[in-house]
């Protein structure tokens, strides 16, 4: 009886530690480079960009046309995307956007997949907008939006938007190894970088600089 109980006890030990193993890291992604820099609220006078912020977290077909149509900008499509926002209740917005471009451009390949058709011929736009809301659909998991991301770079290399992107996919991944410093030292280096186009508004720069600037604070002597 006594092992019994022993035995239920450890159980229960290992129980709580494992939630809390489970709550810390839930915690720390919750402030993270994806969650945490939210320049969207910088468009805001835009009214596709205000109804992405009050839909939570539902892409709409006015913003999925928005988004694919190659005459509109960057930053706004982007702006979109970050007022969408992380918190999609089981809706995976790159899939859905995936498949609106795919019905839509009928890109295809020899191996007849589409997944391989759209990371060949899709524009940088879908790319980097695609490579975004996979990383935000699982913030946890950014592997793959970060390879995608990597095809939009070298699309445009001299892309602001598409370079802070590609470096918050990229600076997600290292905080979650607790590369704080790194990351930090990382991204801040866009910042006086003289061959990148400037292509997001400079009021949107604070949200996300004021993170990333932050979690390196302690890092001076690193």
């Amino acid at each position: 009886m006594k092992k019994i109980k022993n035995y239920e006890k450890e159980n229960m030990k290992k129980t709580i530690l494992l939630l809390l193993f489970i709550f810390s890291i839930n915690f720390v992604f919750a402030d993270s480079p994806l969650t945490s820099t939210d320049f969207g609220n910088a468009y805001l006078d835009i009214p596709i960009v205000q109804k992405a912020f009050v839909s939570k977290g539902s892409i709409t077909n006015e913003m999925m046309d928005y988004i694919d149509d190659d005459a509109n900008p960057l930053d706004i499509k982007l702006a979109i995307i970050n007022s969408l926002g992380w918190e999609h209740k089981g809706v995976v917005l790159s899939k859905i956007f995936l498949m609106y471009v795919m019905k839509k451009k009928n890109y295809q390949s020899e191996y007849n997949n589409d997944y391989l058709a759209f990371k060949y011929y899709a524009t940088r736009d879908e790319l980097i907008c695609y490579a975004y809301m996979k990383a935000l659909d699982n913030y946890f998991d950014v592997v793959e939006a970060f390879e995608i991301a990597g095809d939009a770079l070298r699309k445009s290399p001299d892309s602001f938007a598409v370079n802070m992107i590609y470096n918050l996919i990229k600076c997600q991944g290292l905080t979650a190894f607790g590369e704080y410093c790194y990351a930090s030292q990382l991204f801040l280096s866009l910042k006086v970088n003289p061959k990148l186009k400037m292509d997001m508004r400079k009021e949107s720069m604070g949200y996300v600089l004021e993170y990333m600037t932050s979690i390196g604070e302690n890092c001076k002597d690193k």
